[in-house]
């Protein structure tokens, strides 16, 4: 999860536990991050990475970073999450 300020959310470990729950090992942690840094956060994400949830103020931020958006993140304008799949970064 990025975002700022993010020390407050919750997300991390309702994820965590639900990751748990289901047998899954994966990840997920409070990422603080502002505009100025996302695109290069971005970048260097490697193939374990599958994706990103945004809380303000990136859910706007983020989406001239995008290669294609659903249909909701283009009518809001916002983009909530960040799928990462085959080199393509896809808004919803």
């Amino acid at each position: 999860m990025l975002g700022s300020p993010i020390s407050h959310s919750k997300s991390p470990a309702l994820h965590r536990a639900a990751y748990a729950r289901l047998g899954l090992d994966w990840e997920y942690t409070a990422i603080e991050m502002d505009g100025a840094r996302l695109a290069g956060f971005l970048d260097t994400r490697d193939a374990a990475w599958r994706g990103l949830s945004l809380t303000m103020p990136l859910k706007q931020d983020v989406l001239p970073l995008l290669d294609d958006l659903d249909e909701i993140a283009r009518l809001t304008n916002a983009a909530n999450t960040v799928l990462l799949a085959d080199g393509v970064r896809r808004g919803s």
